[in-house]
């Protein structure tokens, strides 16, 4: 059936395996020894990249029905790999495998792809140079990464300044095989996954929180034990549905088995703030992760809202989906404080700002901050949309057909393996 503007999102909708915690679950059993089981994995690209990688480090994944078993390594037995390890598009991968590198007395060349290759490593790099790792980048700042890993790391006490869970995880992973206590001290809470995996795995791992800080305290006195681990849905993939859902009253969706972690689900508040029906059903831990359902029912348009830059973190890879959103919803929306948004796959802020312009929506960009100027009136639609093989920016285009008289035309879908291969499939059969 053809997705346009007539187009009502229905149905019962399992999203794919949660991304972030599909790598980190494959890099995390690949450091006890022992068997870990692993279902319902996110098969992207950018995740089977890292299960290459671990496997390239010495590390054995099988698969047998539907089902990932690892049997790892311990902390700081990581195999000399005989060639150069390829993260593809994945700077989730290339970032925090380098922070597992770093405390082994292994030297390995990492590469990406042409996107990957222009993206910033030095933000982590500099803090596993400290520990007594030797790095070198391209420029300073780019892939390839060659490392050199200490054997004998330093535990230090790390401020980190960019919100950044993956700085956080690397300098996590690091901690492996430091002897001693690794202190880390956040200004902005980020996703917290790594940390309950630990958690879940027996670790001796402390986390407090404040109001303006997030303090994480690691020893390697306890061994991590294997773990079975079903990989909940992903709210990122999720999001496209779920506002495509709020976009069009009459739409009805129900989407089961989603990570409702606080820190991954800022867009579900700002669609709720914007006047998105969406109840919360069914929530349970499972591996000190919030799992939910969801229940959209949409019964009325969209209204604006503003995002101050401290509620950004918590919904970075949304923005794209959301400016679609805010395409729709009567008034001026702002988005403020985007700067992560130009370091991404692409530069996104550009690109949403571009693209929102061809399909026939007035939008500003000042000092990073994003002005949509929307209403509830069809876009004129037809065009041809950027994306850059930027994954979230062509589906989060490929879902405003549903606002644009005429669809947009989006040439090479491909990049859409890196996340999430099934998208299209997905999208067609929640479409009435």
């Amino acid at each position: 059936m053809p997705f346009n503007y007539k187009s009502f999102i229905k149905g019962t909708y399992f999203p794919p395996g949660d991304k972030s915690i599909s790598h980190r679950i494959l890099i995390l059993a690949g450091q006890v020894i022992g068997k870990s089981e692993i279902s319902n994995l996110l098969e992207g690209e950018d995740v089977l990249n890292t299960l290459k990688a671990m496997k390239q480090l010495g590390v054995q994944i099988k698969k047998k029905d539907k089902k990932y078993f690892v049997f790892g390594t311990p902390p700081g037995g990581l195999f000399q790999p005989n060639q150069k390890i390829d993260f593809g598009n994945s700077g989730t991968g290339i970032r925090l495998i380098s922070g597992l590198i770093s405390s082994n007395n292994i030297e390995v060349k990492l590469v990406g792809d042409r996107s990957l290759s222009k993206r910033p490593m030095k933000r982590v790099t500099e803090h596993l140079s400290k520990i007594g790792a030797k790095v070198e980048l391209n420029k300073g700042l780019f892939p390839p990464i060659k490392l050199k890993g200490s054997g004998n790391a330093i535990p230090l006490t790390f401020e980190i300044i960019i919100p950044s869970a993956q700085i956080k995880s690397a300098i996590m992973l690091s901690a492996l095989n430091t002897n001693g206590t690794v202190k880390i001290k956040e200004f902005k809470t980020t996703r917290d996954h790594t940390e309950n995996m630990l958690k879940s795995m027996g670790y001796n791992i402390k986390v407090r929180e404040n109001s303006t800080h997030r303090f994480i305290e690691m020893k390697n006195n306890k061994e991590l034990k294997t773990i079975n681990y079903n990989v909940p849905g992903d709210p990122s993939s999720a999001a496209f549905f779920i506002s495509a859902a709020c976009l069009r009253p009459g739409s009805k969706l129900v989407v089961k088995n989603i990570l409702f972690n606080k820190t991954r689900i800022g867009f579900i508040k700002t669609l709720k703030n914007m006047g998105g029906n969406i109840k919360i059903t069914h929530r349970k831990k499972i591996h000190n992760e919030l799992i939910a359902d969801l229940q959209i029912e949409q019964t009325k348009k969209l209204n604006s809202t503003v995002l101050k830059p401290s509620d950004i973190p918590l919904q970075v890879d949304e923005i794209p989906i959301l400016s679609i959103a805010a395409s729709f919803a009567n008034g001026l929306t702002v988005f403020k404080g985007l700067k992560e948004l130009t370091v991404k796959e692409s530069n996104r802020l550009l690109l949403i700002h571009e693209n929102l312009k061809k399909i026939g929506v007035k939008s500003e960009i000042k000092n990073y901050d994003l002005y949509i100027f929307g209403n509830n009136d069809l876009k004129k639609g037809g065009a041809t949309i950027r994306h850059n093989d930027d994954h979230r920016i062509l589906m989060a285009f490929y879902i405003s057909n549903m606002i644009c008289k005429k669809n947009n035309i989006i040439k090479d879908k491909s990049c859409v393996n890196t996340s999430y291969p099934a998208f299209f499939k997905d999208i067609s059969q929640f479409c009435n």
